[in-house]
């Protein structure tokens, strides 16, 4: 591929729009909305961010990396479009994931950047309050109420990943949370009733996230036929700090135990089966937000095909259609909540060097929905990834 497609290739990803408006009403909850730092192809199979087949870097799945044999570099973008119930719009733009990886030898060394936790919500409000000292001498004043969320959680890791013999590829990465949250609040009087001179109530506070983050796993490919991967994620506290001149103290919070399992199997020739199960206990960040916040254990599970398909001028357009199940570890105004979507996608490699993908694009298109009690939303949720190899 020419050096101008590659770069008119690359700016399509990395110039997508900046976050904006509201990610998900369910992002208000507890300390924001899951969000996995999965690619395009993982999300278009279904996949809890594990046993995919091939090599290429994910934060949650450390191994993954230990087959490149090129210095590479992964992003992805993520843009959302949402339908909440009672017919309002909203949506944004997040990008899941960054990561770039050298080898030296069989060892990989990787840094990667990833999504943990959105908080990005914006909710207005008319209400009515007590005033008994209005010009008018009314009892009461109407107010407009405006609050918001903009930021979230990630992590940043630093990574280790080799092959043992043909069959096994071990790795595990570690780092810390990054990034923060901002929270506003605006309250405007009805000029009406208390005239005009009464100027809107502003408030606000911004808090960094901080806390160690330790990830392990192991692929075994004991035949061309299947794989089997595991992964463990380790969290230390989430330590949210507020910044100067937020009141406050430091803020802490336990984060899960995740366990995460993952499979591929060779159906029939230029047909595979992902599957995939993940688990994570919130119970402690539960007792931390003060109980009724958050559920006990959430579980995921998902799977999808993935078919050769077509060729175009020598290159393989693999098909791939998932449905994934997802429990949200926050609770919404004490409901329960969780995630269900379907998904297809498809990917190409824009490049080929001596048989060997260096340009690669993968996009995932999922449908779905959120609910918790009486409150539903649902999604399009496109993933784009775009992986660059060379030496």
């Amino acid at each position: 591929m020419s050096s101008k497609r590659l770069t008119i290739a690359l700016g399509l990803l990395l110039f997508l729009p900046a976050t904006a408006g509201a990610q998900s009403l369910f992002s208000g909850g507890g300390l924001g909305l899951l969000s996995d730092p999965v690619d395009a192809r993982s999300r278009a199979l279904g996949s809890t961010g594990v046993g995919t087949s091939g090599w290429h870097l994910l934060p949650t799945d450390p191994a993954a990396a230990a087959g490149l044999v090129l210095p590479t570099v992964s992003a992805s973008a993520q843009p959302v479009n949402l339908q909440i119930e009672g017919g309002a719009d909203a949506g944004g733009t997040r990008f899941p994931g960054f990561g770039v990886a050298y080898p030296f030898g069989r060892h990989i060394i990787s840094v990667q950047f990833g999504s943990f936790l959105e908080q990005g919500w914006r909710v207005r409000t008319e209400r009515t309050i007590g005033m008994p000292g209005a010009p008018d001498g009314s009892p009461s004043v109407t107010t407009r109420d405006l609050y918001e969320a903009s930021g979230g959680v990630g992590q940043f890791r630093l990574g280790w990943a080799t092959r043992i013999g043909s069959s096994v590829a071990v790795g595990v990465n570690a780092g810390s949370y990054s990034g923060g949250v901002e929270r506003r609040f605006l309250r405007e009087l009805n000029p009406a009733e208390v005239g005009p001179d009464v100027e809107p109530f502003r408030t606000a506070g911004r808090w960094r996230a901080s806390g160690p983050v330790v990830s392990a796993g192991v692929i075994w490919d004991p035949s061309v036929l299947y794989r089997v991967t595991g992964a463990v994620d380790w969290s230390g506290d989430l330590r949210l700090d507020p910044v100067a001149p937020t009141p406050g103290g430091v803020r802490e919070y336990s984060m899960p135990l995740t366990v995460r399992l993952g499979g591929e199997f060779v159906l029939t020739p230029g047909l595979a089966l992902h599957t995939g199960l993940s688990r994570a206990d919130w119970s402690d960040t539960d007792r931390d937000l003060g109980g009724d916040a958050a559920r006990g254990v959430a579980w995921g599970y998902g799977g999808g095909l993935e078919l050769a398909g077509p060729s175009i001028r020598g290159r393989g357009l693999p098909l791939r259609v998932g449905v994934r199940h997802q429990d949200l570890p926050f609770h919404f105004d004490g409901a329960e909540t969780r995630e269900r979507s379907f998904s297809f996608g498809l990917g190409s490699n824009l490049s080929i060097a001596e048989a060997m993908p260096v340009a690669r694009f993968d996009i995932g298109l999922e449908r779905g929905d959120r609910d918790a009690g009486p409150l539903s939303e649902s999604f399009w949720r496109t993933t784009i990834s775009l992986r660059v190899a060379g030496g």
